[in-house]
């Protein structure tokens, strides 16, 4: 009789955004899921490794779920941007 090894192997990713100013990062209320958070097109970049230039245009087209705040700057929903990653890959 021939034994069987089996393993198994399990990944777990962990994101930490940190601010400035020591606060939470909004959540998106088009999503309505407490990991859809939304940030500066620079972070979400970094994060998805999608080029900033193209969130802009996936903004522009209305694509993704965004959202201005008071000071004037963009933020974008990073679980909008995931879903459409698989387009651009």
């Amino acid at each position: 009789m021939k034994k069987r090894r089996e393993e198994r192997i399990e990944i777990h990713e962990r994101l930490i955004v940190r601010t400035t100013s020591g606060s939470f990062p909004a959540l998106c209320e088009k999503c309505r899921a407490s990991d859809a958070i939304l940030l500066s097109p620079d972070q979400a970049s970094t994060v998805t490794g999608m080029p900033a230039r193209l969130i802009y245009q996936l903004v522009e087209a209305g694509s993704i779920h965004y959202r201005e705040v008071a000071s004037g700057k963009l933020i974008v929903c990073v679980k909008t941007i995931v879903l459409h990653q698989n387009d651009f890959t």
